[in-house]
């Protein structure tokens, strides 16, 4: 099982993956609720997850805790097959 945190962590061959989708509730300060355009608003900030694993059975295993768990609603379990993108240049002179 590897946390992908950046573009390079995630690997370049067949994998499995759970992406995992969570959201933080940030509330709005005192100036705001008080004095309309001051200050900052209550949002709520929404991320998700890449878990990225080597082996199917450790992924089946993953995908049962969290079925079993609170988070069943909120990741997908998905087979990935990373493709190569190959860009070229052409220069043509008229």
């Amino acid at each position: 099982m590897k946390y992908c945190h950046n573009k390079s962590d995630i690997p370049k061959e067949p994998h499995f993956a759970i992406i995992e989708f969570t959201s933080v509730y940030i509330p709005g300060d005192e100036r705001s609720r008080t004095n309309p355009g001051h200050g900052y608003p209550e949002t709520t900030e929404y991320y998700s997850h890449y878990i990225a694993f080597s082996y199917e059975g450790e992924w089946k295993a993953a995908i049962e805790k969290y079925m079993s768990g609170s988070n069943k609603d909120n990741f997908v379990a998905i087979r990935v097959n990373p493709v190569k993108i190959k860009t070229s240049v052409t220069i043509e002179i008229t």
